[in-house]
This record gives C-alpha cells, sequence and structure tokens, in this order.
C-alpha cells in the first residue's frame, strides 16, 4: 500500500484544470509535475495548485521520474505515445477518454501495461456521477427486469465552449474525429457499463450542420447489445441553449429516467394497481462536476490498495470498437458487426 501517491500531469487543458488537478487534491495525491507546451497555462495552473515542477518536454518529465503515476489530459492523438511510454518507464497511467484513435493503439497500451505490471485506467467519468450510480444500483438489483432499449443524449453547443482557444478538435488531421468520438465515447461507456452488456451491431447517421471541421458536429447511432437490449444515442455539438446529458432505459417491469443534473431526480416509473403508475424518485446531491473528481479518487485507491483498475484498458477499447464501428457504418451506409471484446 502506498501512503500518498504522487501524480504528474501530461496537459493543461481545461479537464485538467476542472477535473485531474482538483480530483488528486481532494483524493490526498501529492502534485509532483505538470507539463504543457502552453507557457501560460503551465504557469497559472502551475501557481494555482502549487507544482513546483513544470516542463514543456514530456518524455524529460517522464526520465526524470520521482512520481508514482500519470495523468494524460492531452488531444487523443497523442494518448497511446504518451500511455506506453509512462508505463514502459514504470508508472500508473489514468487517460482520458477516448482511450485512442485506433484498435491497434489501444492494444498497444494495453500490452505495455501488462508487461510493465501496471494499472491502466481509462478516465470515462460518466460512470462515477452520482446520478449513474443510482441508476446501476437499481438495474443490477434486478427490480425493473431485463433492459429492453435505451436511449441516451448528450449534446451542448460545442467544445469551443468548454476549452476556448483550444482547436485540435476541429483540425483536419489524425486528432479529426468528432462528435460521436468526443461525446458518443461517453454514453457507448455509459450504457455497456449500466446494461453489463457488449456493443455487437451498429448503424449511424451523421452530420456537420455548423462546425468549421471535416468531422461529424451531430449523429444518431443505433447499437444493438449482446443480451439483446436495443439503443440509440443522440449526441450534438450544435445544442443550443442548455446542454442535455440524459438516459432512459425501458425494461421489463418498469422504466428508469436519469436526467441531466440534480435539478430533477432519478425516477423510476412502474405498474400500478388498476392501471395507475407508481413513481419512485431518488434525489442526488449536484457535485458541481459529472464525476471527474469520483473517477480521479478511484484511480487513487485502486493504485494505493492495489486493486483491479475501475475502467480498465479493455474497457477502453470495448467502446472505441463500438465508436470505430459506428464511423465505418457512417461512412459505409451499413450495419457493422462489433468484434467481441479484448481480454486483459
Amino acid at each position: 500500500m502506498l501512503n500518498q501517491l504522487r501524480v504528474a500531469i501530461l496537459g493543461a487543458g481545461k479537464i485538467a484544470e476542472l477535473g485531474h488537478l482538483p480530483g488528486y487534491a481532494r483524493a490526498g495525491a501529492a502534485l509532483v509535475a505538470l507539463c504543457d507546451t502552453n507557457a501560460d497555462a503551465l504557469q497559472r495552473l502551475g501557481d494555482e495548485h502549487q507544482i513546483d515542477r513544470r516542463h514543456t518536454d514530456w518524455r524529460e518529465l517522464l526520465a526524470m521520474g520521482g512520481f508514482d503515476a500519470v495523468s494524460i489530459c492531452t488531444p487523443p492523438s497523442l494518448h497511446a505515445e504518451m500511455a506506453v511510454a509512462s508505463l514502459q518507464n514504470g508508472y500508473h497511467v489514468l487517460v482520458e477518454k477516448p482511450m485512442a484513435l485506433t484498435l491497434a493503439a489501444c492494444d498497444q497500451m494495453i500490452e505495455a501495461a501488462r508487461k510493465a505490471n501496471k494499472l491502466l485506467m481509462v478516465s470515462h467519468n460518466q460512470r462515477f456521477a452520482a446520478r449513474h450510480v443510482i441508476a446501476k444500483h437499481i438495474l443490477d438489483s434486478g427490480r425493473l427486469g431485463r433492459p429492453y432499449a435505451a436511449r441516451a443524449t448528450f449534446a451542448h453547443g460545442g467544445p469551443e465552449n468548454w476549452s476556448p482557444g483550444q482547436t485540435w478538435y476541429f483540425d483536419a488531421g489524425p486528432a479529426t474525429q468528432g462528435v460521436m468520438a468526443d461525446l458518443g465515447s461517453h454514453k457507448i461507456d455509459l450504457l455497456r457499463w449500466l446494461l453489463d452488456q457488449e456493443v455487437t451491431e451498429v448503424s449511424a447517421f451523421g452530420a456537420t450542420f455548423e462546425k468549421a471541421t471535416q468531422a461529424d458536429d451531430t449523429a444518431v447511432l443505433s447499437l444493438r447489445f449482446s443480451g439483446g437490449t436495443l439503443a440509440s444515442i443522440y449526441v450534438s455539438w450544435a445544442q443550443r441553449p442548455r446542454m442535455t446529458d440524459d438516459v432512459t432505459i425501458q425494461c421489463e417491469k418498469g422504466t428508469l429516467l436519469v436526467p441531466t443534473d440534480a435539478s430533477e431526480p432519478v425516477r423510476v416509473l412502474e405498474s400500478g394497481q388498476a392501471g395507475a403508475v407508481d413513481e419512485s424518485v431518488y434525489a442526488f446531491e449536484a457535485a458541481g462536476e459529472p464525476g471527474w473528481s469520483a473517477a480521479v479518487a478511484a484511480f487513487v485507491d485502486a493504485v494505493t490498495m492495489h486493486k483491479q483498475s475501475p475502467v480498465s484498458g479493455a474497457d477502453g477499447r470495448s467502446t472505441m470498437a463500438a465508436v470505430l464501428a459506428a464511423y465505418d457504418a457512417l461512412a459505409n451506409k451499413r450495419v457493422v458487426q462489433v468484434l467481441p471484446p479484448a481480454r486483459e
């Protein structure tokens, strides 16, 4: 058991600022080093969190050492290279979603973790949001019976509102995958976890309505899961005026409704007597952010207590397999079979 986890952060963007840095502080970890090519962000966040070691070269940071784990908060095109190098240097890794841009890259990360005997976690943080934890408990209890169908939405005004000045979401090149990878990966992973099923088939429609990108800014996915559950996922970077981030699951004995935020409770609708509807509500406190700190805390706990990864490399790969199948379906206008998940 480690007394205190020492962490280096690669990337000083918005997810590091709002999720990883405060998450590690709350979990009692030591923030040892920070790396980014943006000198202003590096200084601002370094000063805010009193991090003395500040680097612009991540390879130099890894070579210097002095920490136990690395958080990768960079564009997805850098995830695999950084994760593999970190694992090979003997560090545990928490990597942002989506895990990587190809399944081959995901496999390299999984293999590097296996060879190094280090923990690899993919930060699919929606699993850790309070409303989703409640939903998981309800589904796992068996109260609602078999899940027949699910509908999930994640839509907002676009990443430029979340992270002003960051253009990699839209730049032509290897990092450009669009909203199905950015927001779709969240909901695919969430449904995989809630249903405890894998995606087996995918079809997709997508469009670019307003963003200056070659990729999709709005998409609708249809999925079939290994247990027979059907699902639709709507994702968009072009929604106004407010974000929608909800899930509805229709089950054999009732319906589960998971809201966007704590302004509404999680609700369960079941058939009552004489055609009445019985409604159960589960209020939850607003954590101020959608599971970011809880995901980081789970990583810290897993490393320090020598537990299994809360969201394994195989989990991240399975989600990316479904995302890539959706892009195949979109490009070729067909239903795509998703290969069985990798094993770690």
